[in-house]
């Protein structure tokens, strides 16, 4: 364990990795992969996820290029000052959205299933300050907090669904390979938006106490998360078949309240679950602010991030209470997943490694 000084091991990491994918996306994801890809929809995420696996590569083998400087630091050097900065911005910009929306889709399911009666504003401004404040107190002490808080959020979620097991038809995934391939790519791009969290990567490298490890520690990690998305995806299609789950717009939730826990004097098991998904969810808005500030501070050159911080609070409050609903601000996110998403977990890091490829050939050549 370290001591004040925003370097976390690698193990610290994966965890941190593995909560922030495990948000408000993954509830959504089996109705996302069935809608095209029916009962082969395990597939499709076995497909998203070799996506997500390459994408993983590309980020951290761009962190390895100078793996004690920032994101807008090493941009800088490799694509020029004023490319760097400007991509600074609009990774802010990028991730203050995506905070914003998290929180909007996360007090839609709140208070459809916990605080019905409670106003929005409420709901957001309360995540907002509670995410603020651990993400003010560092890198170092976001990592301690998940570290603890991971059995407490993963165990009763593995348990329930291997609870599920016992009462599921294996017949409404057969037959298998039964799509079109063009509906299994679909289906696949559908899923991969299960992964919105990824493009973090390109920032954490320097917080790594080796920073060298960090591209096979999250390549492995993406696997893990990638085989438990595809084994609730199978349970909750075997539960209720295909076509119901397409049809359900929280098909994770619905499965979890039909599982009857032995003994239990709980009625709603998906309140119960919902409230370990609350802590996947701070951890995401958290990470968004944290490095919202970061990256502000990099462009400017100047200042705490935490003065930053608190420029990027009134925005996130301000979007996320948006008179959208749920289904209207996972169409936003999706849409935003395919473009800036893809720009930031691809493009980016393709052409940071490419530009030092270049300079590389341009020194060995002179």
């Amino acid at each position: 364990m370290f001591s004040l000084n925003d370097k976390i091991s690698i193990r610290q990491m994966q965890i941190l990795l593995i909560i922030e994918i495990f948000g408000a996306g993954i509830i959504m994801l089996p109705r996302k992969a069935a809608e095209y890809a029916g009962q082969d929809a395990w597939l499709a995420i076995a497909i998203a996820t070799a996506m997500a696996l390459c994408a993983a590569y590309l980020m951290t083998s761009a962190g390895r290029l100078y793996p004690r400087d920032s994101f807008v630091s090493a941009a800088s050097r490799l694509l020029s000052k004023p490319a760097g900065k400007f991509i600074g911005v609009i990774f802010t910009l990028k991730l203050l959205f995506n905070c914003a929306f998290e929180i909007r889709i996360f007090g839609g399911i709140l208070r459809q299933t916990l605080l019905p009666h409670t106003p929005f504003a409420v709901i957001s401004g309360a995540v907002i300050a509670v995410s603020a404040y651990a993400a003010a107190k560092g890198y170092e002490a976001r990592a301690r907090l998940a570290q603890i808080l991971f059995p407490i959020i993963f165990i009763p979620v593995v348990f329930v669904f291997l609870l599920g097991l016992m009462d599921v038809d294996i017949t409404n995934l057969a037959p298998v390979f039964a799509v079109k391939p063009v509906n299994l790519g679909v289906g696949a791009m559908r899923a991969v938006t299960a992964f919105s969290g990824l493009e973090l990567l390109l920032l954490v490298t320097p917080y790594a106490n080796r920073p060298l490890s960090v591209r096979r520690g999250m390549t492995q990690t993406v696997l893990v998360i990638g085989a438990f998305m595809m084994f609730m995806t199978s349970i909750t299609i075997a539960k209720f078949g295909p076509d119901e789950v397409s049809r359900q717009m929280w098909p994770v939730l619905e499965m979890m309240d039909q599982i009857d826990l032995p003994g239990s004097f709980i009625e709603r098991q998906d309140a119960l679950i919902m409230s370990f998904w609350i802590i996947s969810s701070f951890a995401i808005v958290n990470s968004c602010l944290f490095f919202s500030s970061i990256l502000l501070r990099d462009v400017t050159g100047r200042g705490s991030y935490r003065l930053y911080l608190l420029i990027c609070l009134p925005v996130v409050f301000a979007v996320s209470c948006l008179k959208l609903d749920t289904l209207q601000a996972d169409r936003v996110i999706d849409y935003v997943f395919y473009t800036f998403d893809a720009g930031f977990t691809i493009i980016i890091p393709a052409a940071l490694l490419i530009a030092a490829a270049l300079r590389k050939g341009k020194a060995a050549g002179a």
